[in-house]
């Protein structure tokens, strides 16, 4: 604050005057000069005032009349030059005010992006205890369910992870890819959310980032995006398998 104060003082003393300025009292300084050259040399100061009122106040006139038109025109190019900064600084402001805006949503959608991963991961760990818990293959006890639970609390996508591993394990055989999914009620219901969830914190992404860096990296680059390519690989809404790369026939 103290240095844009001082910047201000320097602008504002006369070593810094606009040379508009300097111009018009160079020429006011001039035309003032050869008027009273004019008055003494010519004209006799003893005879200028001897004249008339009238006839003085008409000479006055006459001879400020184009400085004031010359202050006219200088003030109006000075009136246009700070109309057009303070345009450029208004112009600033608001684009200081866009990018606040944007890293204030930018913020939020980080803060929203962890609880719904928070989200994703337990609507995960539902439907892998639905596979391979008691009501699937019993390959999982509840003591080893709970155990992992309590891991997955500082790792929200270790469901995720698991889910596409035992998707990756059965990547030959799309029937027990389709039943891994959408086998039962229960699993298609965690399928389906977990798309409808996805589809919106994708939105919110692509929203704050033009360039789809955001979108990419959660669409590509974290284990939700590939469980959600999967789930939608397998509904035949996408044809390209996010694990081989190869394009497959889908099994409804």
């Amino acid at each position: 604050m103290s240095e844009q104060i001082q910047e201000k003082q320097k602008t504002d003393s006369p070593a810094h005057l606009d040379w508009r300025v300097l111009l018009g009292i160079s020429l006011t300084a001039v035309w003032i000069f050869l008027g009273l050259v004019y008055l003494i040399g010519i004209v006799g100061m003893v005879n200028f005032v001897s004249l008339p009122t009238g006839d003085i106040g008409s000479f006055l006139e006459g001879a400020f009349a184009p400085l004031a038109f010359l202050w006219l025109v200088i003030g109006h190019f000075m009136q246009q030059t700070e109309i057009s900064a303070n345009t450029k600084a208004m112009q600033k402001q608001e684009l200081s005010a866009q990018r606040q805006e944007l890293n204030s949503r930018r913020n939020s959608y980080f803060k929203l992006l962890e609880l719904v991963q928070q989200q994703l991961g337990s609507i995960a760990a539902f439907h892998y205890i639905s596979v391979y818990g008691a009501t699937g293959s019993e390959e999982v006890s509840s003591e080893e369910y709970a155990q992992m639970r309590s891991e997955a609390v500082n790792d929200p996508a270790l469901f995720i992870r698991k889910m596409i591993s035992a998707i990756a394990g059965h990547a030959e055989e799309p029937e027990r890819i389709n039943e891994i999914l959408f086998g039962t009620d229960i699993r298609t219901r965690h399928s389906k959310n977990f798309e409808e969830i996805f589809d919106k914190i994708l939105k919110n992404a692509k929203s704050l980032d033009q360039d789809d860096l955001f979108s990419n990296a959660l669409l590509f680059g974290s284990p939700a995006g590939m469980f959600y390519r999967l789930i939608r690989t397998v509904q035949g809404k996408e044809q390209r398998h996010p694990l081989t790369g190869f394009t497959t026939t889908q099994h409804q």
